[in-house]
C-alpha cells in the first residue's frame, strides 16, 4: 500500500518563502522611506548654501551606509549557517542601517510635518530590524546539524591555514636566501628528503555505539590527522563528517593523555587546532602502533 504524500514539507517551504518575502519587503519599505526623506532637495538647500562640500560628503556617506546595509543583508542571508560570518554581517548591517536612518532623520528634521516623518521612519526601521532578526533566528540550524557544519568549516579553515603556513615558509626562505647571497654566502638548503608517510596496516576499529570510557582518537583526513578525546566516538565521527574507516588509532585515555600527544607531536601541529600534519614522527608512531596491534591480533 502506498502512503499518501504528506503536504507538511511543501507547507513549510511555502511558509518559509512567505516569511522571506515579508522580511525583504520590510527592508525595501524602510529603504524607500529613508530615500523619500533624504531625497527632498528642499531639506538640503539650506545646508548646501552654508557648506556645499560638507553636504556632498554627508550625502556620499549616506549612500555608502545604504550600500553597506544592503550588502550585509544579502551576505548574512547567504551565510546564515556560518555563525561567525553571520554575526559579522549582522553588526555591519546594523551599522549601515543606523547610518542611513540618521541621514534620513536629519533630512526629515528640515521638512514640514516632522512628527509624521519621524513616526514613519521609526516604524519602518523597527519593522525592518525585527522581521530580519526573527527570520534569521528561524533559519538557525539545530545544534547537532550546526555541529556538522562547524566541523566542516573548521576543517576548511585548518586546510587554508596549512597552505598559508607552507607558502609563508617558502617566501621567508626565498627572502633569506637573497639576503644571505648578498652577504656572499649560500644558504644550505640540504635537508632530509620529503617522503610520503608510511600507510598504517589496515585495522578496522570497533566503534562503540553509545557512550563509553574516554578514548583518545587519531582520525585521518587526507594528509592531516586529528588527535582528540571523546566519550561518544560514533557521534564525534559523524560531526566531523568522516567515516569509521578514517579512524587510524584508538588509545584508552582522557584529555591529559591527549595533551601529552599534542606536546609529543607539537612540531606537526597546524596552528592552534587539534589537527596535525600526517608526516614524520606522527606517521611513524601511528604506523608502529597499528603494526604492533595487527601483529598481536594475528598471533591470537
Amino acid at each position: 500500500m502506498t502512503a499518501a504524500p504528506q503536504p507538511l514539507g511543501r507547507l513549510a517551504a511555502s511558509f518559509d518563502r512567505i516569511v522571506c518575502g515579508i522580511t525583504w519587503a520590510t527592508q525595501v519599505a524602510a529603504a524607500t522611506a529613508y530615500l523619500g526623506a533624504a531625497g527632498h532637495l528642499s531639506a538640503w538647500r539650506d545646508l548646501f548654501a552654508k557648506d556645499a562640500v560638507g553636504t556632498v560628503i554627508l550625502w556620499c556617506s549616506g549612500l555608502c551606509m545604504a550600500a553597506l546595509w544592503g550588502i550585509s543583508l544579502r551576505e548574512e542571508a547567504r551565510s546564515y549557517y556560518n555563525r561567525q560570518h553571520q554575526r559579522l554581517y549582522r553588526k555591519a548591517g546594523l551599522l549601515g542601517h543606523v547610518g542611513t536612518l540618521l541621514i534620513a532623520a536629519l533630512a526629515a528634521s528640515k521638512l514640514p510635518h516632522q512628527v509624521a516623518w519621524f513616526a514613519l521612519l521609526g516604524t519602518v526601521s523597527f519593522a525592518a530590524v525585527a522581521t530580519w532578526a526573527s527570520w534569521m533566528q528561524a533559519r538557525l540550524l539545530p545544534d547537532e546539524d550546526q555541529a556538522v557544519v562547524d566541523a566542516i568549516l573548521h576543517r576548511e579553515a585548518a586546510q587554508r591555514a596549512a597552505v598559508f603556513d607552507a607558502s609563508d615558509r617558502e617566501r621567508r626562505r626565498a627572502r633569506l636566501a637573497v639576503i644571505v647571497e648578498s652577504l656572499g654566502y649560500t644558504l644550505n638548503d640540504a635537508g632530509a628528503p620529503t617522503t610520503s608517510p608510511a600507510e598504517p596496516p589496515a585495522i578496522r576499529w570497533t566503534i562503540p555505539a553509545g557512550k563509553h570510557a574516554p578514548l583518545v582518537y587519531f582520525i585521518r583526513n587526507g594528509n592531516r590527522m586529528k588527535i582528540g578525546t571523546t566519550t561518544e566516538l560514533k557521534r564525534r565521527i559523524r560531526t566531523l563528517a568522516l567515516r569509521p574507516e578514517n579512524v587510524a588509532l584508538l588509545v584508552a585515555g582522557d584529555q591529559r593523555r591527549e595533551r601529552d600527544y599534542h606536546k609529543q607531536f607539537a612540531e606537526h601541529r597546524i596552528g592552534t587546532t587539534e589537527w596535525f600534519a600526517y608526516e614524520g614522527t606522527l606517521a611513524d608512531y601511528v604506523h608502529d602502533q597499528t603494526a604492533r596491534l595487527s601483529q598481536k591480533e594475528q598471533q591470537q
